[in-house]
């Protein structure tokens, strides 16, 4: 079993962070000063669509790491 588990809140913390992180790489490498046109495009369905698909991924890695562990600890 996994030795460390998220909460939903955790997992959509996480989803936020990570489009964060993505739009703040983007406007570095274009010399963007500000992040208003992130913030008007990443408005409603855009942003659920997006975090939707980043937490169902956090999901899948959460799931693949608890699989991995639960095989390791079996061959203990």
């Amino acid at each position: 079993m996994s030795n460390y588990t998220m909460t939903n809140q955790d997992i959509q913390t996480l989803a936020e962070n990570a489009l964060h992180e993505a739009c703040r790489h983007i406007q570095d490498a274009l010399d963007v000063q500000t992040g208003d046109t992130a913030g008007l495009y990443f408005t409603g369905d855009r942003e659920e669509i997006i975090l939707d698909i980043l937490t169902r991924y956090i999901d899948t890695e959460l799931m693949l790491k608890d699989i991995s562990n639960a095989t390791k600890d079996s061959n203990d």
